[in-house]
């Protein structure tokens, strides 16, 4: 049957020939318009890594130095001891389950980002063979616990990482799956050393990747602990106390309990509380201030028109195609051909077009992306972009292969509807009205 339905494209081949010609561009438009989208899912499907639920964080505010409020007699050592009794009293309310004092924004979907280069020894370091990777710097006061506020997870056994007891002993730190993975080939790597070009940090654990940016890939990180931190003279708003409620605290009662009770207490040292702020608080205003999710939204809007555009195109062709071969159809029912005999052969020529088709849109495809410096969208991040692709998914072969079954699939699932429904409709007909005509 295949040879006769090959035979008959080819016998038909003026007209098969336009059709292919428009699978061949449409394949290859409908390649760069789903390439984007598939990478924007694979981002969006990400895990986070961390909990998000019943966190939240404390935004303190600070007066400047031409603030009338300013007290201009309050040393930087006065400012850093009421920062410790602010965030002491955020983490002793009887409602707060966990917290963490967050330095340089260390904390996912802030407003900055803080990154630095790390080495598996000093002879790497000579060498200039580092890893690059993003760094949270949290405060290891008594009380404090960033692994169970955000339910981070080790990468090893699944289960919450543990504060370790050690942490003010000697420099201590955490690192990502992907930066073990990078930096020694293993996750296997508790005990080893790290490099920052000035503190060797011992590594105590190794946590799932969190991803830190709600539409980016994840990142390299470093989670290390600092005992004291240098209070700058001018005053700006970078202190942040992330906390995680009890389960079952109603966060609207808790917020009006605070700023009546708590808040005014928090005024001193030239601090006072600013807001509340919640993880999607956080998210939706990063992505307002880069522009990522008008961008985002502008992407699928585009790609929605495209596939609607490209799905009307093709299912028109195909319905005129089949409808021009009424005739046809009406000589191959009288010569005894069933409905169904007639709808397999017409939707299997339209498969094989659509198979052959696709895979010269494959060559222009192919070149598209070699001739092109950006031919595919790339994972996206913030930081430095000179890394191994995060998820598999995303890797090169991988990315393009998915993105390829993807159109395929969509041609040929277009191709089939507009094949099956004027097929079906005209092999209904008797063969006396199908060939009055003839």
């Amino acid at each position: 049957m295949i040879s006769k339905i090959i035979k008959q494209i080819w016998n038909q081949r003026r007209t098969n020939g336009w059709i292919f010609i428009e699978l061949v561009i449409t394949g290859f438009f409908l390649w760069t318009v789903i390439e984007p989208v598939y990478v924007l899912m694979v981002n969006r499907l990400e895990p986070k890594g961390y909990q998000e639920d019943g966190r939240y964080v404390v935004n303190l505010g600070a007066y400047g130095k031409t603030h009338g409020l300013r007290d201009t007699t309050i040393t930087n050592a006065q400012r850093k001891e009421a920062f410790f009794r602010i965030s002491k009293l955020v983490r002793e309310q009887p409602e707060v389950e966990s917290a963490y004092l967050s330095l340089h924004s260390s904390m996912p979907n802030s407003l900055s980002w803080n990154g630095g280069q790390f080495y598996p020894d000093t002879l790497s370091y000579k060498e200039e063979k580092y890893i690059h990777a993003q760094q949270y710097e949290v405060l290891s006061e008594a009380g404090t616990d960033i692994f169970h506020t955000l339910g981070i997870k080790d990468a090893r056994t699944g289960e919450e990482l543990k504060m370790p007891e050690d942490v003010n002993t000697h420099p201590t730190c955490f690192v990502s799956e992907q930066f073990a993975k990078r930096m020694f080939g293993s996750i296997e790597v508790v005990g080893k050393e790290i490099f920052d070009t000035n503190i060797f940090y011992k590594i105590a654990g190794v946590f799932q990747e969190i991803k830190t940016r709600d539409y980016s890939g994840s990142y390299p990180l470093v989670i290390y602990f600092a005992k004291d931190f240098y209070m700058h003279d001018y005053v700006h708003k970078n202190y942040f106390i992330v906390f995680k409620l009890k389960d079952g605290v109603d966060f609207d009662a808790f917020n009006e309990r605070f700023k009546k009770e708590v808040a005014p207490h928090m005024n001193q040292g030239n601090f006072y509380f600013e807001k509340f702020k919640t993880f999607a608080d956080m998210r939706e205003e990063l992505g307002t201030m880069n522009g990522v999710y008008n961008q985002l939204r502008l992407k699928l809007s585009l790609a929605a028109f495209a596939l609607l555009c490209i799905f009307l195109g093709m299912v028109g062709t195909f319905w005129i195609r089949c409808n021009a071969r009424r005739q046809e159809i009406g000589l191959m029912r009288s010569m005894g051909a069933t409905e169904g005999r007639i709808r397999k052969q017409f939707l299997t020529e339209a498969g094989l077009l659509v198979s052959v088709a696709f895979v010269f849109s494959l060559l222009l495809v192919v070149n598209f992306v070699v001739m092109a410096d950006e031919g595919m969208t790339k994972q996206q991040v913030t930081g430095y972009t000179d890394f191994a692709y995060v998820s598999e998914w995303l890797s090169p072969a991988v990315q393009f292969g998915m993105v390829s079954l993807l159109t395929y699939l969509s041609l040929m699932l277009i191709a089939l509807v507009g094949t099956f429904i004027p097929v079906k409709r005209a092999s209904e007909v008797l063969p006396a009205n199908a060939l009055k005509d003839e």
